[in-house]
């Protein structure tokens, strides 16, 4: 689980620079990383990554998710 969630972080982190070469766009992460612990199997967990443009131009973001 915690592959994953570094997985979908990283995913959405290269995607947004990718979209941001043409102006000063600039995210900020409330946090970066998230550690679920010891999941049981076929359990169901989720957590919130808050994400904020301290940047002067828009942000543009994709759809990420873990499959």
């Amino acid at each position: 689980m915690r592959f994953r969630s570094f997985l979908l972080v990283t995913a959405f982190i290269f995607s947004t620079y990718s979209f941001s070469q043409a102006g000063t766009p600039k995210i900020e992460f409330s946090e970066r990383t998230w550690d679920f612990g010891r999941v049981p199997q076929q359990s169901t967990v989720s957590h919130v990554f808050w994400i904020k443009n301290i940047g002067t131009d828009t942000l543009k973001g994709i759809s990420a998710r873990v499959p």
